[in-house]
């Protein structure tokens, strides 16, 4: 299964939100893009990630950002045999810290039908855009799968610690993923650090997090912090370069969407990377 296969899904469902004509469309995607552009490079740690509530805005991420950061997240469980291991169980839960544009779930996905592996999966996407659950709530169904995959998408504001009572599942969660979230909520200091703290308190032993994020210390010591403090030990901690080394996901990257808006979703990175395992 090839990431891009299934983003283009997602893009096409959310392209249909965007009101106006076709060139109207394009036009308000190609300005996203380049504001979103500017606001990662140069104001992520003061203001944080944009608003998602536009769809013109999430179908701009989901172009730009969910391909690669669905191979990476993939890519960190095949670096991980303990967290192979979790796939082949039977059942595996999984709680996706800030999910919302599912480069979790599609990472998770990619492995199991490139490993044939076919545990019964149940993904809890954790985040504070209810636009998203649109967005996703019916992907499985729109998959070919082996086996059943249920989504629970729950409301979880980490500027609102009032959300934070949703019912969710983290003490049953067998694996944390957090793919570029820390980043996006660096800017709101301590309230990031207390929901993380909030969501690795409830973490049981030998939960698993994968953490994929910028190379920026300032994004991600933080979370080591926090996860240090919560009982997890670091299986993996590395930083450099992350390239999409599948030809296919290069070649599906630079496909029909590309070509109209004149830009590749990303390919490479400067990333930082963690497999954490709670005592």
């Amino acid at each position: 299964m090839k990431c891009f296969d299934v983003v283009l899904k997602v893009l096409d469902a959310t392209y249909a939100e965007i009101p106006g004509t076709e060139a109207q469309r394009d036009a308000a995607i190609a300005k996203a893009l380049t504001v979103m552009s500017d606001r990662y490079k140069n104001r992520l740690l003061t203001c944080g990630g944009p608003d998602f509530g536009d769809p013109v805005t999430r179908f701009a991420y989901v172009f730009r950002y969910v391909p690669a950061h669905s191979h990476w997240l993939h890519e960190l469980i095949t670096w991980s045999a303990p967290v192979q291991a979790l796939f082949k169980a039977p059942r595996l839960r999984m709680s996706c810290l800030g999910g919302g544009p599912g480069s979790d779930l599609v990472g998770a996905l990619k492995y199991m039908a490139e490993a044939q592996v076919a545990p019964a999966l149940f993904c809890e996407i954790v985040d504070g855009c209810v636009q998203w659950k649109r967005t996703w709530s019916d992907l499985a169904f729109s998959l070919d799968l082996k086996t059943p995959v249920h989504t629970a998408y729950v409301i979880h504001d980490v500027a609102d610690k009032k959300t934070w009572d949703s019912p969710c599942s983290f003490e049953k969660a067998d694996l944390f993923t957090i793919n570029f979230f820390a980043s996006e909520v660096t800017s709101l200091r301590q309230p990031a650090k207390d929901y993380f703290k909030f969501a690795f308190d409830r973490a049981k032993t030998n939960a698993f997090v994968l953490l994929n994020d910028n190379n920026d210390t300032r994004f991600y010591q933080w979370v080591d912090a926090v996860a240090k403090a919560a009982g997890f030990d670091q299986l993996l901690a590395e930083d450099g370069q992350r390239k999409i080394y599948d030809v296919e996901e290069r070649r599906s990257a630079v496909g029909k969407c590309a070509e109209k808006f004149k830009g590749s979703s990303k390919l490479t990175g400067q990333l930082a990377w963690r497999v954490l395992r709670k005592r």
